[in-house]
């Protein structure tokens, strides 16, 4: 027990000092969470492979645990600028709020539209199709280890889907026949 809780004391400051090197040499956040992830899963690799294994391995897990959140927000956080245009403003104040009937008419939501508003929806769109695709080319040219790559790509998943989905289900209609 002695021994597990010196090896996940040794982590934790070999991750803290891998944290602070990261933040100095590198500019993005999304190459420091990507350092310090692929870091991460080269020490549980190690940690699994090793014979000491059992006796460290459940102590430094919750410490592994909490860096590799840090890593995946810091990498999650270059996706945010995207992620802001798929949010739109929703005026309550106009009209009476529609039922809840569960399904979204785009058709209805985007004749409600005025011109300008559509002109917004369809930037809203455009930019966020080429800060997405920017941030894509940024995710594959980043190097990886293959469970930090499939762990990163899920946790963007998360965090857009959502949002596309929604953004996505209220205005569909905007390009329809261009």
């Amino acid at each position: 027990q002695l021994f597990a809780h010196y090896s996940t004391d040794t982590l934790e400051t070999l991750l803290s000092n891998l944290d602070t090197r990261s933040r100095s040499l590198l500019k993005l956040k999304a190459a420091q969470g990507v350092f310090l992830a692929n870091n991460i899963c080269i020490i549980e690799r190690a940690i699994r492979a090793s014979d000491l294994a059992n006796l460290i391995g459940t102590a430094a897990q919750p410490k592994l645990d909490t860096w590799k959140k840090k890593a995946q927000s810091a990498y999650t956080d270059g996706w945010k600028d995207c992620a802001d245009h798929l949010l739109d403003v929703q005026y309550t104040a106009k009209a009476p709020r529609p039922p809840s009937t569960g399904g979204v008419d785009s058709a209805a939501i985007v004749k409600a539209l005025s011109s300008a508003d559509k002109k917004g929806i369809q930037e809203k769109f455009k930019n966020f199709n080429t800060s997405f695709d920017e941030l894509v080319a940024r995710h594959r040219g980043f190097k990886m280890e293959s469970e930090v790559r499939r762990d990163l790509g899920r946790a963007v998943q998360f965090f857009l889907e959502r949002l596309y989905s929604r953004f996505w289900d209220r205005y569909r209609e905007v390009d329809k026949g261009r």
